[in-house]
């Protein structure tokens, strides 16, 4: 049985700031990849900061898809809206990139590219749903229920175990 641990609602809201860059430069260790998806709600075309990400992003791309299922959003969707999911290398220059925002939940619409997530090998390690406010490391290890507890993001008690339904936010990556 795998642990998670959630840091929803008000506690994604305290995702900020140092917080958040803590967390992002934890991420970054831990992790060969992370994934933003960019929405063309009701093909109305991309915002001008989707654009700007996706086009600053690009060189670190490993893969990207159209299927409107990612962690956080499994096969849920709006009509008449086309979906890019773009998974990328966690090279420190792309982690400097995302420091140009300054809270997980920035990453949300209709302005930002959604839901930033992270994984390890093919493994989702982390998922949010920023307009939800909820984000939720998986397969949680002791020493990252720590780092979250540290940040008072969550309490070493919130953690839980689950089977493998988390499973379905697992993608086929390659990171050469």
């Amino acid at each position: 049985m795998d642990k998670i641990i959630f840091f929803e609602n008000e506690k994604t809201e305290q995702c900020a700031g140092e917080n958040y860059y803590a967390f992002l430069d934890y991420a970054f260790q831990n992790t060969d990849c992370f994934m933003l998806v960019y929405v063309n709600y009701y093909n109305q075309g991309y915002s001008k900061k989707m654009k700007y990400y996706k086009n600053i992003l690009n060189k670190y791309k490993v893969k990207s898809r159209s299927n409107p299922s990612w962690p956080g959003v499994l096969e849920t969707y709006c009509p008449n809206t086309t979906y890019k999911i773009v998974f990328y290398k966690t090279d420190p220059e792309a982690k400097e990139i995302l420091k140009q925002v300054d809270k997980l939940s920035a990453w949300s619409r209709p302005s930002y590219p959604e839901d930033l997530s992270f994984f390890k090998g093919n493994q989702c390690w982390f998922y949010s749903v920023g307009h939800e406010g909820i984000g939720a490391i998986l397969h949680a290890r002791e020493e990252d229920i720590d780092f979250v507890a540290s940040l008072k993001l969550a309490k070493r008690e919130d953690a839980l175990t689950y089977d493998s339904y988390y499973d379905a936010c697992d993608e086929e990556l390659e990171t050469k």
